[in-house]
């Protein structure tokens, strides 16, 4: 075998190569028995004991002969010590092996060009000492370990401590093969590696390839997404391993066993990944937690408590009922101091637009659910995430109160009551308050002189549960809302004559919109949000209600308000015209007394007889439980910092989840205020001074009164997609569209003109969610799911159609060519000679 010239002295270990007297290498034979008599009388001691390995260990010794005269070679005519050696039977499988390591110890002898500075490619050997660097232990354990104690979710640090965990797990491991093998590094290496330890003088396994390949498979698996990035992880750990041969650090076979080992590494830490669940089991009592309460088991105290979890601290809710899904959760009577709903009740937003951000629901729910629906979803929700542990039920939560050391703990003291009575007090590190705002009903019987001379039945819709007892009766309902107007249209299917009063009148839109959508899912978009930015508001006013009275004249109806379509939440009922149209319904103004069974209203008008009354007439809110120096007011609400944290207290450990009202769904909002809330409680958002808070507050007033209207019963009411932006900028989650733009074009595309789903908060940032890019593609998927019931067979498009397309296309062209050349004559001629040029 043809073999490099020698440029440094014979060696007497680490090959079974000899130097020769011509100045070339040559490979020994194999197989040929070595003379006793020729070997030196050290080893001859040691060839009856030594094992194979340990001769092969001695073969690789880095020991280099010193002056020609005691030299060996086949110049001399005598065998070549057993040093150089292996002693293998010459049996088939023994002479590969050999011959495999020799070519082994060749070939990296002749890759080793960066050895040293005057190698031949001395040069490059700065650039791949810092590639060997990247490949190192210790900034590998430093990095991930900074990264893991900046990480801004409990996902991340799951990540970041995993990775650490594989990293001691390949030093382990590593340590333990090279130990065992002994396998000595090149002879042409320079110890000058970076944090050298006791094992490093050994070169089987290479730790860094199996670092390279352990950490390039994580990254891809849990870090990187991104093709060109994905690329370069894998460009980087081949350079790590390349690094290794080209410095003369280790053999060729010392790297590829290193990557295979590396690799096989990344499956035994996906085998024993650890959860922080699993490592706060293991911990147990040596971890300090942070204890949270939560105050109700409805929508949004079930996203508080998972929000909780997902920062690492462990919730206790407290639900005054035996079931969670607070306000959905229906019962035949309703019960004091709790959220009712009537038996028929089917939600206004579509399902795509009310589901948690990692949660969808199920593709085969209709897209507007019944409370059942809802309820089951929320079940769904709290088993998949194990949050029934954390819920005590029919505990009542009693008084909350700050302990008198608040100001250095920052810690309440909560009392509750329990089904038999029973109270007991905690200590909670903060508080989460998730008992909604429809508990308490206004009845404002003061405003409807004579009501105590009324001789039928009057209730709030609260009460109400079904038309059963209306059947061939009068009713009046007060109030035009989404109840009110429920209750009326489904009363009118039974009852004699149903009469709507309203003192403002509303805007009524169709839930159902073009192309048959949900209209949410139609029109909340960030396409139609930038241009509310951009556009007066005047502008938008005058588009919606023209686009809205197109489809019923809202004067003709007498439903036309006397407020602008987008100051105030419209009524979303697609039967109530209809009932209108038909005299099911008759709208009517405001009552003005009551003689009776007669109802007299404000234009005079009158009706007889009259066997109910149901005022739909909203609710009152508040917190009886929380101590009055923690709410602040201001106008007609309560003061909150972002609608969240009041903004007197010197610590904020107590947060106000769910209690906002917007044109969307409670659910999304609630959860992307749990998630900065609970960010807030560990010290990950900071809150502004007091003082700052105070005058953010006020200012939200002022633009709630400006544009707005507002009232002591509707006092909240924000920009849904402003208001879900403002708080993932807190977090650090609101989707860039710049970025997507360049990044992945098709995403854009969904985030931009596609609904504003609660998955588009999921896509980057703390709490990112793998699953939230596909759960946007496939919305409208799941959308179509439940109308899919009867096979049809798709229309493809006819070649009639295609034709006069076409034809128009043409004409189109044709005669904007036409006008072109009538304005400018010679522009055509010019453009043509320009594209085809001639030749002389």
């Amino acid at each position: 075998m043809p073999s490099p010239k020698a440029k440094a002295p014979a060696r007497s270990g680490g090959s079974p190569v000899l130097g020769s007297a011509n100045g070339r290498f040559e490979f020994m034979s194999l197989t040929k028995p070595l003379s006793r008599s020729s070997t030196p009388p050290h080893l001859l001691q040691r060839q009856g004991t030594d094992s194979p390995a340990a001769r092969l260990r001695a073969s690789e010794s880095p020991t280099r002969r010193r002056g020609s005269s005691s030299s060996t070679g086949s110049a001399s005519g005598q065998a070549p010590p057993e040093e150089d050696g292996i002693r293998l039977n010459p049996s088939f499988f023994r002479v590969a092996l050999s011959s495999l390591l020799a070519i082994d110890l060749w070939l990296s002898k002749r890759l080793g060009v960066c050895a040293c500075e005057d190698s031949s490619c001395g040069s490059v050997r700065p650039l791949m000492k810092l590639i060997e660097i990247s490949g190192h232990g210790i900034p590998w354990l430093v990095g991930t370990a900074y990264c893991m104690y900046k990480s801004d979710s409990a996902a991340g640090q799951e990540v970041m401590l995993n990775l650490f965990m594989g990293l001691l797990l390949d030093l382990v491991l590593v340590g333990i093969v090279k130990a065992v093998v002994r396998r000595r590094r090149p002879a042409h290496n320079r110890m000058d590696m970076f944090a050298t330890f006791s094992v490093d003088r050994y070169s089987f396994p290479s730790g860094h390839a199996t670092r390279a390949a352990m950490c390039g498979r994580f990254l891809l698996a849990h870090l990187v997404l991104a093709a060109p990035l994905r690329v370069l992880v894998l460009l980087w750990a081949g350079l790590v391993g390349l690094s290794r041969v080209l410095l003369g650090r280790h053999n060729v076979t010392d790297v590829v066993f290193g990557f295979w080992m590396g690799y096989w590494q990344y499956n035994l830490v996906e085998m024993l990944w650890l959860s922080p669940q699993t490592l706060q089991e293991m911990l147990g009592h040596l971890i300090m937690v942070q204890k949270v309460a939560v105050i109700g088991a409805g929508p949004c105290g079930l996203c508080s408590m998972k929000a909780c979890m997902e920062e690492g601290m462990v919730p206790t809710c407290f639900e005054s009922s035996d079931d969670l899904g607070g306000l959905w959760k229906f019962k035949e009577v309703s019960e004091p101091n709790r959220a009712s709903i009537y038996r028929s009740l089917t939600v206004n937003i579509s399902k795509e637009m009310m589901g948690y951000s990692d949660f969808p629901i199920p593709g085969d729910y209709p897209n507007y659910m019944h409370h059942s629906k809802i309820l089951k979803y929320f079940r769904m929700y709290a088993e998949h995430f194990k949050l029934l542990r954390h819920i005590r039920f029919q505990t009542l939560v009693k008084s909350v109160r700050q302990r008198p050391d608040f100001s250095r703990t920052a810690q309440w003291e909560v009392v509750t009551e329990n089904r038999d009575g029973q109270e007991e007090q905690h200590v909670f590190d903060a508080v989460i308050c998730c008992s909604g705002h429809y508990t308490y009903p206004n009845m404002p019987l003061k405003d409807f002189p004579g009501i105590e001379t009324f001789e039928g039945k009057y209730f709030h819709s609260w009460d109400y549960k079904g038309p059963e007892d209306m059947h061939g009766k009068r009713v009046v309902v007060v109030g035009i809302g989404n109840s009110g107007s429920d209750i009326a249209v489904e009363t009118s299917r039974v009852a004699e004559e149903v009469y709507l009063s309203t003192r403002r009148g509303a805007w009524v839109l169709r839930q159902v919109s073009d192309n048959g959508l949900p209209v949410d899912m139609k029109y909340n978009t960030r396409f139609v949000h930038i241009m509310f930015q951009l556009l007066p508001m005047s502008f938008l006013n005058w588009f919606g209600e023209k686009k809205i009275n197109a489809m019923y004249d809202h004067t003709m109806y007498a439903l036309k308000p006397k407020h602008r379509l987008f100051s105030q939440i419209p009524v979303f009922n697609d039967y109530l015209p209809l009932k209108i149209l038909s005299g099911a319904i008759v709208v009517k103004p405001n009552v003005k007394e009551i003689r009776g069974s007669t109802v007299v209203f404000q234009d005079g008008s009158f009706v007889e007889k009259v066997d109910t009354i149901v005022f739909a007439t909203g609710y009152n809110y508040d917190f009886p439980y929380l101590p009055s120096s923690a709410m602040y007011k201001s106008g007609h609400r309560v003061g909150l910092y972002k609608h969240i944290f009041p903004p007197n207290l010197e610590r904020p450990t107590l947060a106000v989840v769910g209690f906002i009202h917007a044109l969307g769904a409670i659910m999304p909002q609630a959860e992307m205020q749990a998630r900065w809330a609970t960010r807030v409680f560990k010290g990950h958002n900071k809150l502004p001074s007091n003082q700052a808070m105070v005058k953010s507050v006020e200012r939200d007033t002022k633009d709630i009164e400006k544009n707005y209207v507002v009232s002591k019963l509707s006092p909240i009411q924000v920009d849904f997609v402003s208001y879900m932006d403002d708080l993932a900028g807190e977090i650090g989650c609101v989707p860039s569209l710049l970025r997507l733009f360049f990044t992945d074009y098709s995403l854009f595309k969904r985030v931009l003109w596609g609904p504003v789903t609660a998955f588009q908060y999921r896509l980057r940032g703390p709490g990112k969610w793998e699953g939230a890019r596909r759960a946007i593609f496939t919305q409208f998927d799941r959308m179509k799911q439940p109308l899919k019931t009867r096979q049809l067979e798709e229309q493809e498009p006819s070649t009639a159609g295609r034709l006069v397309k076409l034809s128009l296309t043409l004409i189109t062209g044709g005669a904007a060519a036409y006008c072109i050349h009538v304005r400018y004559p010679t522009a055509m001629s010019t453009l043509l000679s320009r594209l085809h040029p001639q030749t002389v």
